[in-house]
C-alpha cells in the first residue's frame, strides 16, 4: 500500500491516532502515538525514539529511528478506543542514516530469510506461524486472579466461557483481514487456542514468516486489548499454575521454492515422505536444540512448562504423529508438508523465534547432517536408560542452563550477531540471577522452620 492510498484509507476511515508499533529484543511490544495528518511526513522520514528506555540501547547512544514499514498499515476495529486507531509497524534504524538498526527483531528476521535465498535459490520463501494459546482470567477484588472457566479439550457453552469473547476477537480480525481458520478450548481450564495460516493455501493469503510474525503480533495486541475491555486478563504466560497444563505456542515451518510452487521439505517417494532438505532441516534444528530455546523459550518461567509428563517436549528428538517428540510432521502431503517445533512460548519474541529456527535448519542443510530415527513411543513413559541407549537427549532444565548454551552456539551466533550474543545475554542473565536472588513462598513453606 503506498503512503498516498493510506491516506486516503485514513481519510474515508476517519482515523483520528495511529499507533507505531515494534517490539525489543525481549518481546515486548512498544507504541508510540501520532495524529494521523502526521503519517505522511512521518513515512518519509521516521521519528526518534530513546532506545535505552526499551532495552535496545546503552545511554550513551541512545537515540534511534523508527520508520514505518507501510505494508504493515491496518485499521484496528472500532470500539476499541475512543475513536478510530490505526497500526503500522515500524522498523528500526539507526538515528542519522538509512541503516538498519542490527538488534531489530525484525531486521534480524528479514536478514535469515535472505540467506535462505542465497542458500536455496532467490524464489524459496521461508513461512512460518505459531497456534496462539493463551488464557483467561478473572482478577479478584483481592488482585488475585481465577481462570474464567473450568472447561476442557473442545468444550462446548456454556462449559466453554471463553467463546464470546473469542467470537468478538475472531469477527475483528476477519474485518482487518486476517482469517482464524479455527478456534476452540484447548486441554486445560480457562484456556483457548486460535490457528492462524498453518497450511500453506489456506487463511491469511500464505504470508511469508515476517508477515507472519506482524500478524501474530496483531493478534496478540487484540486478544489482550479486547480481554481487558471486558475486565479480563488475557495471559500468553507459558506456565501460570503449577500442576497444571501451560500454554505453548507451536511453530510450523516450511520452505517453498514459489516459482515452481515446490515445497522443499515435500519428497512422496522420500523417507516418511520428506525430501533430504527437509529431514537436514530437522537434523539442524536438533542438532542446536538446547541453545535454540533460549530464543523460543526465553523465560525463566519457561521451564516451568518444559518438564516431563505435562504435553511439553523435552526430549530432543522428532516424530511424524508424535505430540511428546520436540519435532512433529503434522498429516498433510505436497504443499502442506510441514515441520511442527512444538517448544516455543508466548514469552518469545515472534521474529527472532523464526529466525533461530530458520538457521539452525539451513545449517543443517548446508553441512548435510541426517536426523536420528523419528521416535514414535511416548518418552515420557520411556525409561531414561532406554533413551540413553537410543541417544535421546534433553532440553536445559533452566534458563540459566539454556543461555549457557546460547552463549557456545556458534551457528545462532552467526545468524543473529555478536552485538545481539552480548546484548540478549546480558538482559536474560540479568533476569537470570534476579529470579535466583528473590525469596519465593515455596521457600517459606519449606524452610521457614527448619
Amino acid at each position: 500500500m503506498s503512503t498516498s492510498e493510506i491516506m486516503k484509507v485514513i481519510h474515508g476511515e476517519n482515523v483520528k491516532e495511529i499507533a507505531l508499533q515494534f517490539t525489543d529484543i525481549t518481546g515486548i511490544m512498544h507504541s508510540l502515538w501520532i495524529p494521523a495528518e502526521s503519517f505522511l511526513k512521518v513515512a518519509e522520514a521516521g521519528i526518534h525514539i530513546d532506545g535505552s528506555s526499551v532495552g535496545m540501547t546503552d545511554v550513551s547512544k541512545s537515540d534511534l529511528k523508527l520508520m514505518p514499514d507501510v505494508n504493515t498499515f491496518i485499521v484496528l476495529p472500532p470500539n476499541l478506543f475512543p475513536h478510530r486507531v490505526a497500526q503500522v509497524i515500524c522498523n528500526i534504524y539507526e538515528p542519522d542514516s538509512n541503516r538498519p538498526f542490527e538488534l531489530d527483531p525484525r531486521v534480524i528476521l528479514k536478514k535469515v530469510m535472505d540467506n535462505a535465498k542465497k542458500s536455496l535459490g532467490n524464489s524459496v520463501k521461508y513461512y512460518a506461524s505459531s497456534e496462539m494459546e493463551y488464557f483467561l482470567f478473572e482478577r479478584g477484588e483481592n488482585g488475585g486472579i481465577k481462570l474464567l472457566d473450568e472447561g476442557q479439550y473442545l468444550a462446548t457453552p456454556p462449559a466453554d466461557l471463553g467463546v464470546d469473547l473469542r467470537l468478538e476477537i475472531v469477527d475483528g480480525l476477519r474485518n482487518m483481514g486476517v482469517l482464524v481458520e479455527k478456534h476452540h478450548h484447548e486441554v486445560p481450564p480457562g484456556k483457548y487456542e486460535l490457528e492462524l495460516g498453518l497450511e500453506l493455501g489456506m487463511g491469511v493469503g500464505n504470508l511469508d514468516a515476517l508477515k507472519m510474525a506482524d500478524t501474530l503480533y496483531l493478534v496478540k495486541f487484540i486478544v489482550k486489548l479486547m480481554a481487558a475491555r471486558r475486565s479480563l486478563v488475557a495471559s500468553f504466560m507459558p506456565k501460570p499454575f503449577h500442576g497444571q497444563f501451560g500454554a505453548g505456542l507451536h511453530t510450523h515451518t516450511s520452505l517453498i521454492k514459489n516459482e515452481m510452487a515446490q515445497n522443499l521439505f515435500s519428497d512422496p517417494d522420500g523417507s516418511f515422505g520428506l525430501s533430504k532438505i527437509g529431514l537436514r532441516f530437522i537434523a539442524g534444528v536438533l542438532a542446536h536444540a538446547k541453545a535454540l530455546v533460549a530464543i523460543t523459550n526465553p523465560s525463566v518461567n519457561s521451564y516451568k512448562r518444559l518438564v516431563p509428563g505435562w504435553e511439553a517436549p523435552v526430549y530432543i528428538s522428532w516424530a511424524r504423529y508424535n505430540r511428546s517428540a520436540l519435532i512433529r510432521i503434522p498429516p498433510g502431503k505436497e504443499m502442506k508438508t510441514r515441520l511442527e517445533y512444538r517448544p516455543t512460548d508466548g514469552s518469545c519474541n515472534f521474529y527472532l523465534a523464526f529466525a533461530g529456527i530458520l538457521a539452525c535448519g539451513l545449517d543443517g542443510i548446508r553441512k548435510k547432517i541426517d536426523p536420528p530415527e523419528p521416535v514414535e513411543e511416548d518418552l515420557y513413559n520411556m525409561s531414561e536408560m532406554e533413551r540413553t541407549k537410543r541417544g535421546i537427549k534433553i532440553l536445559p532444565e533452566n534458563l540459566g542452563d539454556a543461555l549457557l548454551e546460547f552463549s557456545k552456539d556458534e551457528c545462532l551466533q552467526a545468524a543473529f550477531g555478536q552485538e545481539f550474543r552480548e546484548k540478549f545475554l546480558k538482559l536474560k542473565t540479568s533476569e537470570w540471577k534476579d529470579f535466583n536472588v528473590t525469596v519465593h513462598e515455596w521457600e517459606r513453606k519449606k524452610y521457614l522452620d527448619v
